[in-house]
């Protein structure tokens, strides 16, 4: 292996390679050869022994050090040579630099590659141990994700699945999905596959898959491309969505009959009054004597009473077994997500002012934000022919209450008196909006009102918060919520 430097077959640790290690000794091993010469008096030159500290030298030096350490050897050497005409002496000296000089390049060159050899082989190592990592990480990642994760090949058979895939689509223990048609459990990544797309394609689709038995669920998948042509490939996840569509709908139920029960509160009402109004004149004319005894009158009035009995629903929420606490902050958060393409289309703005750490409030939250998307779509049909289009909502904590105010630049409100009657005939829609929110509002325990201004428009949605039980028989960090109050 490159980082093994052995001299004479001994193995020389890489430590050693220091130039406060090599330097004193090169320097030593010259001195040494310089005092024999000079003591010995021999009648040839040790000139080739110099070689050795030059080459251990060149293992640390640069290209400049090593000529000038080959020169100064050089010049050591022409101390101790046998007398000879000046032009022999500098001819010898010449030729030795070159020598010197030469050996200790080519052991600096070599010493150079070496050095740059051995952090090539530690930078490959630590990638392949990175790697290795990697991919232990990410095999970890997908056998324990809980998502099936597929990879097709152009063919559109399955290269690779996790253990989820083989379980979402009701494969045995003992088979895999590799190699088997990927459109014989979910047409649309075959699909996709084949689709004349020359770049990279990244998708998501909710769609259908089929299991072994032939059975049908839903899913929902996000997929890209990657490759060209014949190289093509698709990486997909998969998720089945069976539960989460089941508790979507049944919760969407609960609300559609929450909001028929508000409905026919309304309507309940105003029969209620127009009947009212209907026994007042009924009970007048019951005084006429002419009127007295009259078959027909008499069935008139047990109609008017029948009518006044059907009539009398009132809207109550019935008491669930755990009280519902919702969070302002995370509601906010959603209403923005859901008006803001709205008021961006009409050249708009919304500014959301709320303060930090609010606290949770008594409250349902799918119900809290029909609330605010009432309000909020009766702000942008107020500013659609104004010249300044702002919608301001501002959420503050006041006591035990958490008031969320919902400020508008329209024009105003005329009869502010009017403006949470049901059906009322001046409305935009079926004048049912305000109606509602004010009743969904207060069956929370809080309150829905109009705040007067000299510009624009303001409501005010009051919200009880929800306070931790200290005693009695919740469990820690339960918390309490009075029952629903349904208000005429």
């Amino acid at each position: 292996m490159p980082t093994r430097l052995s001299i004479l077959g001994i193995r020389v640790p890489e430590a050693t390679f220091r130039r406060q290690h090599v330097l004193p000794i090169a320097g030593l091993l010259v001195v040494l050869l310089a005092l024999i010469e000079w003591k010995i008096e021999v009648d040839f030159s040790l000139g080739i022994l110099y070689v050795i500290p030059i080459a251990i030298a060149a293992t640390v030096f640069s290209r400049v050090e090593i000529v000038a350490f080959a020169i100064f050897c050089a010049f050591l050497r022409g101390q101790f040579t046998p007398q000879s005409t000046p032009l022999e002496h500098t001819l010898r000296f010449a030729m030795a630099t070159l020598a010197f000089s030469g050996i200790g390049l080519l052991v600096v060159e070599m010493s150079r590659n070496r050095r740059v050899v051995i952090a090539y082989y530690s930078n490959l190592k630590l990638e392949q141990e990175l790697r290795r990592q990697a991919e232990e990480q990410l095999r970890i990642l997908a056998e324990s994700s809980p998502a099936a994760i597929l990879t097709v090949n152009h063919d559109g058979l399955i290269g690779a699945a996790n253990r989820a895939a083989s379980q979402m689509f009701g494969l045995p223990d003992n088979r895999s999905l590799v190699g088997q048609p990927v459109g014989d459990f979910v047409s649309a990544l075959a699909n996709a596959l084949k689709l004349p797309s020359p770049r990279q394609m990244r998708a998501s689709a909710w769609t259908w898959g089929r299991k072994m038995d032939g059975s049908v669920f839903p899913i929902a998948a996000w997929f890209s491309t990657y490759g060209h042509d014949d190289g093509r490939h698709l990486a997909a996840i998969v998720v089945d969505v069976s539960e989460e569509i089941r508790d979507r709908e049944r919760e969407n139920f609960r609300h559609l009959l929450d909001y028929n029960r508000l409905l026919a509160s309304a309507v309940s009402h105003e029969i209620r009054n127009m009947c009212s109004a209907a026994a007042v004149v009924s009970a007048a004319l019951g005084r006429r004597p002419e009127l007295q005894g009259s078959p027909d009158f008499l069935a008139l009035s047990q109609l008017i009473d029948g009518l006044s009995r059907m009539a009398s629903f009132e809207l109550h929420h019935r008491a669930e077994t755990q009280h519902t606490v919702a969070s302002v902050t995370d509601v906010l958060d959603q209403l923005r997500i859901i008006i803001g393409p709205d008021w961006n289309d009409s050249e708009g703005a919304v500014h959301f002012d709320v303060e930090p750490d609010l606290p949770a409030v008594k409250a349902d939250a799918h119900g809290l934000l029909q609330i605010f998307l009432n309000l909020a779509q009766n702000s942008l049909r107020a500013v659609q022919d104004e010249p300044v289009r702002e919608l301001t909502i501002r959420a503050r904590q006041t006591g035990e209450d958490v008031i969320v105010s919902v400020i508008d630049t329209g024009s105003g409100v005329a009869e502010p008196g009017l403006l949470f009657q049901a059906f009322r005939p001046a409305s935009d829609g079926t004048g049912l909006g305000l109606y509602v929110s004010r009743t969904l509002a207060r069956s929370f325990g809080g309150d829905l009102s109009f705040v007067p201004r000299t510009q624009g428009c303001q409501f005010d949605v009051t919200l009880k918060i929800a306070r931790k039980k200290s005693h009695g028989g919740s469990a820690p960090g339960q918390f309490s919520q009075d029952p629903a109050i349904s208000r005429g």
